[in-house]
């Protein structure tokens, strides 16, 4: 049995899941055909087809990538694969509760949807910044007023988030302090930080009226690197997470040297995992080609 673990936002692609599609695996296409039922056709023309401005609004990337997630999930389920645990970075997050049957893909959608509108519409002014070589608790020592750490990917790569002046402040603070690389993300606010308390409110209003199960695996939330095993524990996380760091490497830390397969398009979770010691083992399921190769262990 594998660990099956999720990426965020960030590694959505035009031409994500459009093999699995096109190939006819009828559980992955079960997946695409009821999102394309929740939110419209349009859904998978961006995801298959483009144009690759539709996949930069968050309230389309977010959606499109929890069903490239999902879909290749229950393709692998279809080939054997049983996962003995689920976790996701950020928005992965929702896709490892749907797999694991905290939530119905249904219930997962709607809440991404929303979760998506409330982080276009109600983030303030800011933005995110890579720092790469350089030690997560130096970074967090250093960080001026405006700026939190967003992402903790690992022992040489680290998120920060925060206001624009907050940001700025902290570039030049960390650049001098000898990190190697200090890279502005593509992002339009300050995911993952304090300044996102409003729209984490209103989610939560929405994450305490929708139906959850107590998983059938066990899942390692990002939001505080350990398992969650209650209703009322998925409650807690779902609602706290857009305003708290994700513990990636904490989540690593759990899950220890394992067998894991990355359910969705790229490799970013695989190579975080690389650079990190005693992190899984992580194998790549992000074509059709790849998943098919992957050998089912009993």
């Amino acid at each position: 049995m594998s660990v099956f673990l999720f990426p965020g936002q960030g590694s959505q692609a035009v031409g994500m899941g459009r093999d699995f599609y096109s190939a006819g695996s009828i559980p992955a296409r079960q997946v695409f055909d009821t999102a394309a039922a929740l939110a419209g056709p349009e859904l998978l023309q961006a995801m298959f087809e483009g144009p690759e401005a539709a996949l930069t609004d968050t309230r389309v990337a977010q959606p499109a990538l929890l069903t490239a997630d999902v879909a290749i999930a229950r393709h692998l389920e279809s080939r054997g694969f049983s996962p003995r645990a689920c976790a996701g970075h950020s928005l992965g997050e929702f896709a490892a509760l749907i797999v694991a049957g905290a939530l119905s893909f249904e219930t997962g959608f709607r809440l991404v949807q929303e979760r998506a509108r409330l982080m276009a519409e109600q983030a303030p002014e800011g933005g995110m910044t890579a720092v790469v070589g350089m030690e997560p608790e130096t970074i967090e020592s250093m960080l001026p007023d405006g700026a939190e750490i967003a992402n903790y990917n690992g022992p040489q790569q680290t998120i920060i988030t925060g206001t624009k002046e907050g940001l700025s402040k902290a570039e030049e603070i960390l650049k001098a302090a000898g990190a190697k690389r200090v890279l502005p993300l593509p992002v339009s606010g300050p995911f993952h930080s304090s300044c996102m308390r409003l729209a984490a409110d209103a989610f939560r209003g929405l994450v305490d009226r929708v139906s959850i199960s107590q998983p059938a695996c066990a899942v390692i939330s990002s939001v505080t690197g350990e398992a969650v095993e209650t209703a009322a524990a998925i409650r807690d996380v779902l609602a706290r997470q857009m305003r708290s760091p994700v513990r990636w490497t904490h989540v690593m830390r759990t899950l220890g040297p394992v067998r894991a397969i990355e359910c969705g398009p790229g490799k970013v979770l695989q190579g975080i995992a690389r650079r990190t010691d005693n992190a899984p083992a992580v194998e790549s399921a992000g074509t059709l080609e790849a998943a098919n190769a992957l050998e089912s262990a009993p």
